[in-house]
């Protein structure tokens, strides 16, 4: 009985944890990290280096803040503990456009980038990089018009995972992209894919908790 009471206790925890991260998360870049060969993505404050949120999925940009570049911005961002691995970040074929009530299938594209490496959503593909000690990289995110028209304001959301030899690839993750719209939108739009795209996180915790408990029966 103590034992499923421990058990059941540390359970709670990363539940509680996963939930009370919530609101902080959907500002936090992206930390990638590895579990059992499964490749898994969390929340990180890059300015702290604190993951926040260790079972994050769904991660926030704004696009259009530098005037020179109207379309673009580098958010989310990328970090990860896995130093001396080479990761690739894949962007899924596909954009959406936030109505007001839910993402639909949207004419315009996206583009993410990184040394001289291009992936869009009329395509896919994907970069890759190192992974250092200090890693903090940005990935210029691009969003196109439709038939080279200028794309109008708006919220977008693209889907994206993270590869690497010898692991399972990671669950989807996502990134609400903001271009011009109010933070209120954007976050109505964040909080919509949060409940909408992500599974409860009782699979990730029971998971998590499977590989802790393989490691105390060692």
């Amino acid at each position: 009985m103590q034992r499923f009471s421990h058990t059941s206790s540390i359970l709670l925890s990363i539940v509680s944890l996963t939930l009370s991260t919530t609101a902080l998360a959907q500002h936090a870049d992206v930390w990638v990290s590895s579990a059992n060969g499964s490749l898994y993505t969390g929340g990180w404050d890059h300015v702290t280096g604190e993951v926040i949120n260790p079972v994050q999925r769904v991660f926030e940009g704004e696009l259009g803040l530098d005037p020179v570049f109207p379309f673009s911005g580098d958010e989310p961002g990328i970090g990860s503990d896995l130093v001396g691995l080479s990761l690739t970040m894949n962007l899924i074929q596909g954009l959406s456009a936030w109505n007001g009530t839910d993402f639909v299938t949207s004419t315009y594209s996206l583009g993410a980038s990184y040394g001289g490496q291009d992936a869009f959503t009329t395509s896919g593909g994907s970069f890759s990089f190192l992974v250092s000690s200090a890693l903090d990289l940005h990935p210029a995110y691009t969003l196109y018009g439709a038939n080279g028209a200028d794309p109008l304001n708006g919220i977008y959301l693209a889907t994206f995972t993270f590869s690497a030899a010898g692991y399972e690839t990671s669950a989807p993750l996502w990134a609400v992209l903001n271009l011009g719209m109010s933070e209120e939108d954007h976050g109505a739009a964040v909080a919509w894919a949060e409940t909408n795209l992500v599974p409860a996180p009782a699979a990730f915790t029971m998971f998590a908790l499977g590989g802790l408990l393989r490691r105390r029966q060692r």
